[in-house]
């Protein structure tokens, strides 16, 4: 049912919804698409530079990216929880493995870090917005469903 309201173009009160979640499902689009080339060019599980936890955990991206974009269009809440989720651990992951990297060789090579980190941010900021929008809307949604409204 959500999903067919978001898609409603005529609730102009969605609009900011849809251009932040737009922005989210290019970032996710992108960060699959790197997991998806990276698992191409060296195999399932190929970051063999780094433990095992965390090769797991990139290799799991290549699903947990397009959930995220699934549940950003039919389950809101879940897509922005999976999504804040999402960023914070894998900033986390790759700050600490762009540190260990500059103490082991003395080269900061941050790669496309700062990127997503402003993805993240923006994630991270944004997120209320829709979230209080897509509630409120189901709020009232329920109360005209039943006569309370």
């Amino acid at each position: 049912m959500l999903a067919k309201i978001f898609f409603d173009f005529q609730r102009k009160e969605l609009n900011i919804v849809r251009v932040i979640f737009l922005i989210y499902i290019i970032g996710f689009s992108y960060g699959t698409k790197n997991h998806i080339v990276d698992i191409m060019r060296d195999g399932l599980f190929g970051y063999s530079y780094v433990p095992l936890p965390i090769n797991i955990y990139w290799t799991l991206l290549t699903i947990l990216d397009p959930l995220a974009i699934i549940f950003l269009i039919f389950l809101p809440f879940y897509g922005m929880a999976l999504s804040v989720l999402i960023m914070a651990s894998d900033i986390a992951v790759n700050f600490s493995v762009t540190l260990y990297s500059y103490f082991q060789t003395g080269i900061f090579s941050d790669g496309l870090l700062w990127a997503q980190v402003a993805f993240g941010l923006f994630v991270f900021v944004t997120v209320p917005i829709p979230w209080k929008r897509i509630k409120n809307m189901c709020c009232s949604a329920q109360k005209r469903e039943s006569g309370f409204g």
